[in-house]
Formats: structure tokens, sequence, C-alpha cells
């Protein structure tokens, strides 16, 4: 026990005895030695004012007011560090004194909690002098008969004898690095003073644990508990105005919350420090906020982390370098100390609320990781990255991990740098994240490394480019042809500047050059490199509105050579069936080519691969869906520049396509929606037919946003891109009954396919929609050329939807009910609901215009109910309104049930209540065996079933 306390024990008892002789110890004289606690009133507070602590206040002057009545009051403020306890202390010290009472004040310090008595002679240093004006006695040695409890009693009696019974306040701070004896001096007081006039307001952190964890909740348990928490957003608007003498744009408060935590006390440094330098409190000012806070906050913050112990500064450095990666096994390893004391340094750092409770550690306020990481020099924080790289690719085998560090490097000069950035490139590219791949391997670019490796890498960057649609793919494909010696990679290179060089807008023959330039730069015997050099002219032919200048040169050349050459073959098949669909010649020798060309795909090499995608495509076009092959399955690899995600978007795209033209609009909007997570995949393209679903859908407010969201800037070149974006927002202005705004876009559509070369109305049926403005605005002339053209161009194609399009279009704008009877019997015996659907609305509305009354009924509620089946409300809608105008309202009745299957529902239906399997129907019908389960899916929704026990009956109802 401390001598000295003993000595004041004495002191007391001589005290009482001298003053009865009229005598004065002369031990009395030395009171000054002892020391003042430090006590300043600091905080939150402006013009007398604790931001967001006003119940607080109240309670503590509360207190004050009860302990003046003649009861004791206990209270007990706990928070985190910096949440403004201290502040408190120092009003309901100010409010005491200001009604004349006794104030004493005690604050505990971590590096003194093994100081016997150290803060109950604090609060004795407090003590005024006696009521018969002697000073209270200094300290002398022990006696050794004393005991703790002796020493509690005569402190305590001292302290109401030298207050003569006046009310006395007492507030002690950081009361959770108390010393154990003052604590349980603490406690004494606390058990024996409820009628005594004390307040006794206690402030401690609970989370900063304390040896005597114990004393402390008993005396805490005794008190009224107050918690402090965080600032809001509202309490430091209020604060920020008073402080900085104008409003904060609600960004601005935003900003200060979120780099404090709302902690008051990083508050109070930082507000005055911005009002300083006249910071005005702006969205524009956000990024002064933290830049002037680190210095402002930084004493603050680093003796926070000093009093955690001599590792915390490192183990705080560590986890600002490995910021998300702040697993305590790589902190330890990364601050050079052992696991077990990198582990007390962070339990000290979360309790004081500077890191997190969770793995990884996080900072919990990020001016409190700004000062942290600044106090790091340049060389120390690029050893620490390299460092942490390392070992972040060792512990967690992740290279887009790793790379994160080396990316805050501007060079490491080591192998495995180099590797772990080009692996991480290659994962982001599979999570169909481009952009972020070119920043991996742009920074491997600062690496060195051999000639060979760097034209790889300069390959892959430009292919990145070209998938990312940014600008530079042109000039990083040049450098890295420049320097490129092997011939595969050349052949590469040579691909994808092709298709750059035609998409920027020149003359074919530019990119022409450029596959013959790398051909010819070819060893012997490298016909299967020849082969995929030829690759690039057909995507530059794909991406370039000079169709002319490929099918007069290049088309006959490519023929002879594919004789003999297997991989040429199955080039020229894919290129010649591109070319029939484009221009809508020869729909049946279009679908053998393509259909051949899938066949034969060496599915091993990545650039036959590619060729799947014009396949797929023109089989679409050609409404060969059967043909086309689980496009979800074994089937989706494509060959994409950005690998699985690549390939995934490209497959999304094409079953939306598929969905859409069997009518099926809600796997439609699913599949291209998906496709939209990779937008640099899906494109312009993928948009602009989600755009088309969303407007048959009826939701019409989606597709506006989505044609404002991804409205690609003007392009170079006419492109495809510009035609099906520019269709996309004609119809949606047309559901709008924007009639001429539409008529504009669709008319504009038509020169850029023109321009292309594509005439092919299974594309884009843009003179159909445009024939349908041309009559609604009165042109009925332009409405018939148009829609004639595009009848003429179907039949020549002879795919049924696209024929049905063009049909009912000019059975309207010509009042034609044999146009529009033919327009429904196309469909017949295929699944094109929702083409049937608005065949069967426009029949019914030619013939109510002919005077055909009854038919018109019927056909409109048939054209009715299909098309609430498959959700196009626009058609149902105008189906509705032409049954009114018939005198007759809508069948709800028809909706449901047998009359709701499609035709090649029903047919699988049929053949599975006779007994067939999923792969019998299959085989039968030729389809894949996941088809086949979507449709009997959507069979047992429509009859109300179940299984296939209740098929047969369902269907004989």
């Amino acid at each position: 026990m401390d001598r000295r306390l003993y000595g004041t024990v004495a002191a007391m008892r001589d005290h009482a005895r001298i003053t009865k002789a009229g005598g004065v110890s002369p031990r009395a004289m030395r009171v000054e030695r002892l020391v003042r606690p430090y006590d300043r009133d600091a905080g939150p507070d402006v013009s007398g004012r604790l931001y967001g602590r006003e119940p607080d206040t109240a309670a503590l002057a509360s207190a004050l007011d009860a302990v003046a009545g003649g009861r004791a009051r206990l209270l007990s403020l706990e928070g985190a560090a910096g949440a403004g306890k201290s502040a408190l202390l120092a009003r309901v010290r100010a409010d005491a004194r200001r009604r004349g009472w006794t104030v004493l004040t005690g604050r505990a310090a971590i590096l003194e909690a093994a100081n016997d008595f150290g803060v109950l002679r604090q609060v004795l240093a407090g003590l005024p002098p006696a009521p018969d004006g002697r000073s209270v006695p200094a300290l002398r040695p022990a006696q050794d008969d004393a005991s703790p409890f002796d020493v509690f009693e005569l402190v305590s009696a001292h302290l109401f004898d030298v207050t003569a019974g006046a009310p006395v306040l007492i507030t002690l701070d950081d009361l959770q690095w108390c010393d154990t004896l003052s604590l349980r001096w603490l406690a004494y007081l606390a058990h024996r003073s409820a009628d005594l006039p004390l307040a006794l307001v206690l402030a401690s952190s609970p989370r900063e644990m304390s040896e005597q964890q114990f004393l402390l909740d008993e005396l805490i348990a005794s008190c009224e508990r107050r918690t402090l928490h965080r600032l809001t957003p509202a309490h430091l608007s209020r604060w920020i105005a008073d402080v900085m003498g104008a409003g904060a744009d609600d960004a601005f408060v935003a900003e200060c919350h979120r780099v404090t935590g709302g902690n008051a006390a990083l508050l109070a440094d930082l507000l005055p420090a911005l009002a300083a330098r006249s910071v005005p409190p702006v969205e524009k000012s956000l990024t002064a906020i933290e830049d002037i806070g680190g210095a402002a906050v930084s004493r603050r913050v680093l003796s926070w982390i000093r009093r955690c112990g001599p590792e915390a500064p490192a183990v705080a450095q560590a986890v600002a370098v490995l910021g998300e990666d702040s697993e305590l096994v790589l902190v330890a390893q990364l601050a050079g100390v052992d696991l077990d004391a990198a582990a007390r340094a962070a339990d000290r750092l979360i309790k004081l609320d500077v890191l997190t409770n969770t793995s990884p550690l996080r900072y919990v306020h990020a001016l409190t990781r700004a000062v942290v990481d600044s106090g790091i020099s340049a060389g120390l924080r690029t050893s620490g990255r390299l460092r942490a790289a390392r070992l972040v690719r060792d512990h967690y085998a992740e290279p887009e991990r790793a790379a994160a560090h080396l990316m805050a490097v501007d060079m490491s000069s080591e192998p495995w740098a180099l590797e772990t950035l080009r692996a991480a490139a290659d994962a982001a590219l599979d999570r169909g994240l481009p952009e972020q791949a070119l920043g991996y391997l742009r920074r491997a670019l600062a690496e060195p490394m051999p000639v060979s490796a760097r034209a790889e890498l300069l390959a892959g960057i430009g292919a990145t480019e070209i998938g990312a649609d940014v600008a530079g793919a042109e000039s990083t494909l040049r450098e890295a042809l420049a320097v490129a010696t092997e011939p595969s990679l050349r052949v590469r290179i040579g691909v994808d500047l092709a298709y750059v060089d035609a998409l920027a807008g020149r003359p074919l023959t530019s990119a022409l050059e450029i596959v013959d330039e790398v051909c010819a730069r070819l060893p012997p015997g490298s016909d299967e490199l020849a082969a995929e050099a030829e690759l690039g002219a057909f995507t530059a032919y794909m991406a370039s509105a000079d169709a002319g200048e490929f099918l007069a040169r290049r088309m006959s050349r490519l023929r002879d050579r594919a004789a003999g050459d297997a991989h040429l073959t199955v080039l020229s098949a894919v290129v010649d069936a591109w070319s029939d669909a484009r221009r809508g010649h020869d729909r049946a020798k279009c679908v053998r080519r393509a259909r051949s060309a899938l066949e034969t795909i060496d599915h091993q090499r990545t650039w036959e691969l590619r060729l799947r995608w014009p396949a797929v495509s023109a089989l679409i076009d050609a409404e060969e869906y059967d043909l086309v092959g689980d496009l979800g399955g074994t089937d989706g690899r494509f060959g994409h520049r950005q690998g699985a995600a690549g390939d995934a978007a490209v497959s999304a795209c094409l079953r939306g396509r598929l969905a859409y033209g069997r009518g099926d609009l809600k796997v439609a909007r699913a599949a291209l929606g998906g496709a939209l997570k990779h937008p640099f995949v899906a494109g312009t393209d993928g948009v602009a037919r989600l755009v088309g679903v969303l407007t048959d859908l009826g939701d019409l407010d989606t597709a506006d946003r989505l044609i404002r969201e991804h409205t690609p800037a003007a392009p170079a070149a006419t492109t495809w891109a510009t035609a099906v974006f520019g269709f996309a927002r004609a119809s949606l202005c047309a559901a709008r009954n924007q009639r001429k705004e539409a008529l504009e876009g669709f008319l504009e559509t038509g020169r850029i396919l023109r321009a292309l070369g594509i005439d092919n109305p299974a594309a884009l049926p843009w003179r159909s929609q445009a024939a349908r403005c041309h009559a609604l605005l009165g042109d009925r002339a332009a409405a018939l050329a148009l829609a004639a053209e595009e009848v003429e161009l179907a039949r020549r194609w002879g795919s049924p939807r696209a024929l049905s399009t063009a049909l009912a279009a000019s059975g309207v704008v010509a009042v034609d009910p044999e146009a529009a009877i033919e327009a429904v019997t196309v469909l017949d015996g295929i699944d094109a609901e929702l083409h049937r659907a608005v065949a069967l609305v426009d029949l019914g509305a030619v013939e109510l215009e002919t005077g055909a009354a009854d038919r018109a009924r019927e056909h409109l509620q048939d054209g009715f109910a299909l098309a609430r089946v498959v959700g196009a409300r626009p058609v149902w809608l105008r189906a509705a309104r032409h049954i009114k105008r018939a005198g007759d309202r809508p069948d709800l009745g028809r909706i449901g049930g047998v009359t709701a299957l499609t035709a090649q529902e029903r047919a699988a239906a049929e053949r599975a209540a006779a007994g067939a399997t999923n792969r019998q129907i299959a085989d039968d019908m030729v389809l894949t065996q996941r088809t086949v389960e979507q449709y009997l899916t959507s069979v047992y929704r429509k009859l109300g079933i179940t299984g296939r026990p209740q098929l047969a009956a369902a269907l004989s109802c």
C-alpha cells in the first residue's frame, strides 16, 4: 500500500490533535507539492454549446439539483475515445462552481494504473483549506498497523469535515485506467454517501477493459449510466453552421461525418481548422476536408495510438498499408511483431475505437487512417506495399488482391509482380470488368520484361481496350505489331487491328491491307494462321459500311482459297451465311452454311469459336431457332476477348433474341437484363434489344431510362449499333404516340441500314414501322410504298415472323384484309405468340374498318387474350380499344387454359401426355431437353396443374 497515503492518515490525526492544542503541524506547509490534476474545459463546445449532448447536460444539471436537495447522485458517462466525456465533465464542474460547491477532480492515466492511490491523491490535492484556516495535512511515512479501510474511512470523513457539509462534486475521467486502491475508495464512498450532499460523476471508455474490470463493474453498477453515441449529421450540421458561419451543403456535412465517424473530439479539431482556412462548407470543398483534417487531428490520433502500447504504431501502420487485407496474421507479419503482441496491440486499438472489431481490421474513422498513412515515409510505403503484395498473394492465392497493392507502387522489378498483374487482369475479365483489367495490364507495362513479353502484353491491352470500348486501342495494337515477332501473335494483333481500323470509318481497303501485310510475313506452311488472319478481314467487314469492297474483292478469293482447307472452309461458310442474312438472300442456303459451320467449328481454337456468334445470329435471323443449340450449356462458348464473362453475356443476348422471337417476353427481359451485367460485352445492341422488349411489355419508363443512360456517343462511322439503338428509341416514341419523332427515327434507321448494305427486314423491320407512322400522320402514299417494299423483301427472305410483321403493317395501311389474314396464317405451326397477337389485333382492326364486325370481334378477342398471356400490354390495350369500338367488352375468360398454350407448348404437352420422356420429346421436336423442360413448366402453369399425371385430363378440357 502507498506509504504516502498512510502518512496522510497520520497527518489527519496530528491535525486534529494540534488543532485542539492551538498549534499547527509543520507538515501542513508541504501541501503545495501535491500536483493538481489535469482539468481543462475542452471538447466539442462552441460558445458554451455541446452539440448532440443536450440530454446529457440536462441530466447532469438535474443531478446537481438533486444533490442540492440533500440526496447523493452517482452518474457514469460511457463512450469511446473522443465521444465528448471530458467536455461534459468540464461542463458539470463549471456548473458546480457557479453554485459555490467544492469541486474535486481526478484523471487516470494508462501509465499510472499501477500507482496506488494515484487518483485519490489528485482528489485530495483539490481540497480547500480546513474551516479553521489551516491547510490539509501533508504526507508522511505510513504506519504499519493501518489498513486500507482505515484510509478510506479517515479520508472520507476528512473530506466532508473540511467541506463542512456543503455540496461536493467529484469528477473522475478515464476511469478504466484507475489504480485498484483508488477504485476501492470510490466504491467505499459510493456505498456510504446516500445521505450526503455528494455528486460523483465518472467517465470511462468501457471497451478499454482494465485489469480491475470487476471493480469497475461494481462501481458503475451503482451509478446512473449514460452512453454517449456518435454525433449524427443533424448535430454536425448545426455545429458547422456555428463554427464556419454559414449553412453547409448536405454533401459537405456527409463527408465531415464520414471522415470522423461522428467523433466529437475529431470534429472539435477538424471544424476550427477548416474555418481557419476559410474553406466554404459546400460540395466543391469535399477534398479539402480530409487534406486539412489530417493535420488538424494528427496530435490527438497519434496520442490515442501511442497509449495502446509500443507495438501499436507498427500495427496501425500495417493496417493502413494492407487496407481490406488486414487479417491479423498478415498485420503481424507486415508490422514485424509476433502474433500475440500484434493481437494485444490490435485489441487496445479496437477498444480505443481506432480500429473496428472485425476481420479484416479496418479504421473506424477515415481521418485516423489518413493521419497514420501520412506518417509513413515514401520509401517505407513503397517497401510496405511490395511486402504486402507478396504476403497477400501467398496468403489468399487471389491475384487481384495482391495486384491492388502493386497498383500503388510504380515498379517492383520482381518477376512475380508481372505474373500477378497479368493473372489479376485475367480474373477481372472473367468477372466482366474490362476497365479494371486494363488498369492491371497498363500497370504491368512498367515492369521490366523481354520484348516478346511486352508485345504479348500490348496485344492483350489492345484487345481489352476494344472490349471495353475505350480510346487508344488502335495505337496500342500498332505499337504491339511493331515489336511482335512471333507469327501467331502477329496474326492475333492483325485481326484486332483490322477490326479497329474498320470501326474508325476508314475504307475497308485499309483494314484488308493490314490483314495482307500480316499474312505476307507468315512463314511457309502457316495455313491455319493464314485462315485466322482472314478472320480479321471478316470482322472488319462486319464492322464496316463498305460492304461492297469486301464482297467484290475478298469473297471470291476466300472461296477459292477455302477449297481443301478445313479452317478456311468454316470461315467461308460463316462469311457467306452472314452475307446472305445481311442482304436477305437465299434463306435456305444461309441456314445450310451456318449449320454446317457450327457443326465443323473446332472448339479448341479460340479464333474459330469467334465464328459461332455470326453463325448463330444468322440462324436467328432465319428463324431456325431449334438449330441454334443450348446457348446456356456446353454450346455457350464464343471465344470472346473478355473470356468466360464475355461468352456468358453474348450467350445471354442470343437467348434473349430467341425468347423474344418465340414471344416469351419475360424470359427475354431476364436474359437481356442479365447480359447488361456486363455492359461492355452486351454493348449498344444488348441495350437496344432490352429497350424493345420493355416497350412491348409496356414498361415505358424503364425503357426510357435505359435510353437516357446508354445513348452511345456519336460514332466515327455508320454502324449497326447506331441503327439498332435508333430503332429502339423510335419504337419507344411510337409506343408513346410521339408519331413524328418515331417516324424520323425509323427513317434514320433505314438510312443507316441501307449504307451498311443490310436490306433484310428480319434484322430490323424499319419500313413497316415507318409505314404505320406515315399512315397515322396522313401520308398514305409513303406508307403504302414502304409497306409494299418490306413485304417484297420479307417474301424473298422467307422467315415467317418477318413476313407476318410486314403483312400486318401492309394490311393496316392499305386496309387489306387478305394481307392481314396472311399475316396470321403464316405463323401457323410455329411458336410466335407475340407476333400472332399483333397480327390478330391488326386483322380485327382491318375487318372492323371493312364492316366485318363479327369476325373483327372474334379476332380482336383472340388477340387480346394472347397479348395478355405473353404480357404485351400495349397490344392488349389496343385490342381492348378496338373491341369497345366494335360494341363489345374484352373477354377475360379466354385467358388461360388450353387456348393460352403456344403451338410449341401444345405439341410438347401432347407428346408428354402420351408418355414420351423429355429426351424423346426433344429428339422428336428437334429441341434441347432444357427447352422442353421450359415448355412443360409453362404448360403446367397455364393449365393450373402440378405435373404429368394431370396433363391428359387438362388437355382434353
